[in-house]
């Protein structure tokens, strides 16, 4: 009776196809994680079981988990053709997750129901049943160690408290990172590191009202989370500018990011500290703007956040960077349902539970702040964007603006210039809005400093620019699976891009630790393939066609026609939040059950991908002339291959079968140039 007790409540979870495969490919403590250059292994359990997200019966892979110092690594044991994504990572494989994207543990009772939260320095006991690991890209695992040694669950737990939540900056894995980098940045990229880049970009904006000053750089420095190069009117002497920085929070008096060549600019501020003398300063740096403009028209002044120094406010400002990020925890809690049965929970009041989020509301006001500057400029009037301490949504603001007047913008490189330009030059503070731990500072400072706060001020920006996306389909050269890329770069600290404050803590960084690597994560091939690198160019791009240097200066482009008129061309948004929607693709993505084979928009990018090949194909026969001699020999082009299947979050899904891989390598070799990748990408603007 007792064996047959045992026998009826023995629950396996290990599937019969782990247990066939599990013979051939030999044991489970042969299982080793892929390891990069300065990569170490610090913690491991065998005989671990990852539980299958949003399943109802608790069924799941049979392998080993691993902790590094740069990733959380599950090993399985039954590894298969098709056990990987569309997306491959040279970096971070299937079933990979850089420490730094590790958002929260939960320990369980071996399934993931039950579930207790885990916070640092919390006792763990020795016979861990179960861990539950919610991510920062949104995605859930769970694991199960029932059949792991006494003992193993509880260093995997301790490992990921120790390594995944750092106490130095200096203890990141990017430092630890020993791979050499040869560096292949696209040569019209600017990075905005020295002088001559910004002349570069005041040249190509041909605005010859403004000058260089690289004050900054020195002892006189006055904005010390900038770089050392700042753009200000022709007119105003550094010392003045010295003088005026005391009266604006962290000295950021309004300076030059874009212009163009009729007069207006765009330039950002910090909001004005309550002195006496506050409002004479501001009003004599804007008189210096105005006199930069040819017809001297007076600035245009926009509070993104309110004018805290007369009380007035606009009937639309940006949140808080507190209620920012409450309203993105609410986001990514609807997104991240831990059961089956929380899934269709959520399912059911879905629309309420994002409306309660409000963070379409933030979307939307973004995009109505960057149309309403855009709308100034392209009137002709220069716009002065004020906000705190003007690193937040000041950055988010600008860049929009940029994106919707100038076509150099929205192409890759472009973009990544502009990135580099408004967030990274300026200084926006990666480390303190992503909860890392502040460069320079010991254990000791940072008991002391008062905390940062938290907000995922650029992952807002990104969703705006996705929304331009959907609104704009042949606007840009990149695509929402370059976005979500990006997105999930912003959480992968092998790349020292988005790991520092300010320019000022990266130089020191190199300077004091001469080992130190500089990687930019521009660098895509560092982690893709040609195939993957295809996935981020839109087949409906137009801009390619003008995308010589010379040819970028706003003067010259052709989307500009308009300048005889006294206008700029410029993209006109839908600034409503009821035509805001959610970007599915990057926060729904781990969600199985809405994956749904030939389904959502990338059935719209293949669609494009396949017509651009199809025209390719016919502009090439008749460039040769081939045309007329299959006329005339009757000979036939053989009939073009049934479309693959595509599941709805391709390529951040698992691959369906083998020939999905083979039509897209097919079809994309005609989207790939001579000397660079061609575009291609979802249409991403019909709804599913």
């Amino acid at each position: 009776m007792n064996d047959k007790k045992l026998v009826q409540n023995f629950k396996s979870y290990i599937n019969v196809s782990c247990t066939s495969n599990g013979e051939k490919n030999g044991s489970v403590h042969d299982l080793k994680p892929k390891l990069l250059n300065g990569e170490l292994i610090t913690g491991a359990a065998h005989s671990v079981v990852m539980l299958t997200p949003l399943c109802e019966a608790e069924r799941g892979r049979f392998g080993a988990l691993f902790v590094t110092n740069f990733k959380l690594s599950f090993v399985p044991l039954d590894s298969t053709a098709n056990d990987e994504y569309g997306q491959r990572n040279h970096t971070v494989g299937v079933h990979d997750v850089p420490l730094t994207c590790v958002g929260a543990l939960w320990l369980t009772d071996g399934g993931a129901a039950r579930r207790r939260r885990l916070l640092p320095r919390a006792d763990i006991p020795a016979k861990l049943k179960g861990l539950q690991i919610v991510c920062k890209n949104m995605k859930v695992l769970s694991f199960n160690f029932a059949n792991s040694p006494l003992g193993a669950g509880r260093k995997v737990v301790m490992a990921l408290l120790h390594h995944a939540f750092p106490k130095r900056h200096d203890l990141l894995f990017a430092f630890e990172y020993r791979e050499p980098y040869y560096p292949t940045l696209p040569s019209d990229m600017n990075m905005f590191q020295r002088p001559a880049d910004w002349k570069r970009e005041l040249e190509r904006c041909e605005c010859p009202h403004w000058r260089i000053t690289c004050i900054n750089g020195t002892s006189d420095a006055f904005m010390l989370t900038a770089g050392e190069t700042l753009i200000v009117p022709s007119s105003v002497l550094d010392y003045n500018l010295m003088e005026s920085a005391r009266h604006f929070r962290s000295g950021r008096v309004p300076i030059w990011v874009w212009g163009r060549p009729e007069g207006a600019a765009l330039l950002r501020s910090g909001e004005l500290l309550p002195t006496e003398l506050s409002a004479t300063a501001e009003s004599v740096l804007l008189e210096q703007v105005r006199r930069s403009h040819p017809k001297l028209t007076p600035p245009y002044v926009i509070y993104l956040c309110g004018n805290s120094f007369t009380n007035n406010s606009s009937a639309v400002t940006l949140p808080p960077l507190s209620a920012l990020n409450a309203s993105y925890k609410k986001l990514a809690d609807l997104c991240t349902p831990t059961t089956l049965s929380d899934f269709w929970i959520k399912d059911s009041q879905y629309y309420s539970m994002l409306e309660s989020s409000r963070w379409l509301r933030h979307v939307a006001a973004c995009l109505t702040f960057a149309d309403d500057a855009a709308k100034h400029i392209s009137d002709n009037v220069t716009v002065v964007l004020q906000e705190g301490d003007g690193v937040d949504y000041c950055a988010v603001v600008s860049s929009l603006t940029q994106l919707l007047l100038d076509p150099h913008y929205r192409s890759i490189s472009g973009f990544q210039s502009l990135i580099q330009k408004e967030w990274l030059a300026l200084g926006h503070p990666f480390c303190d809005r992503f909860g890392l731990p502040r460069p320079g500072m010991s254990k000791e400072d940072l008991e002391k400093a008062p905390p940062s706060q938290v907000a995922p001020v650029f992952l807002l920006f990104l969703d705006c620019v996705w929304q331009l996306q959907s609104q704009f389909p042949a606007a840009f050269q990149f695509t929402e699976t370059y976005l979500t890329t990006l997105w999930d770069g912003s959480h992968n600290h092998l790349f020292d891009t988005f790991l520092f404050n300010c320019p000022k803590d990266r130089e020191l960084a190199v300077a004091r630790l001469q080992n130190f690597v500089q990687r930019p994560i521009w660098d895509w091939a560092e982690q893709f393939g040609e195939r993957d690198l295809a996935l981020f160019y839109n087949p409906l791009y137009v801009g390619h066609r003008t995308n010589a240097i010379n040819e970028q200066r706003l003067s010259m482009s052709s989307v500009c026609s308009r300048r005889s008129s006294g206008e700029v061309a410029r993209l006109e948004p839908c600034t409503s939040v009821a035509g805001a929607e959610l970007w599915a693709q990057c926060y729904e993505r781990w969600l199985a059950p809405l994956d749904a084979p030939a389904a959502g928009r990338v059935q719209y990018y293949w669609h494009n991908c396949r017509v651009r090949a199809q025209i390719q194909k016919l502009n090439a026969k008749l460039t040769s002339l081939s045309i007329l001699n299959d006329r005339t020999n009757g000979g036939e082009d053989p009939p073009p291959s049934p479309p693959p299947t595509l599941t709805r979050f391709y390529p951040f899904s698992l691959k369906p079968s083998d020939n999905v891989s083979t039509s897209l390598d097919a079809m994309q070799v005609s989207l790939i140039d001579a000397t660079q990748l061609l575009d291609s990408q979802s249409l991403l603007n019909a709804p599913d």
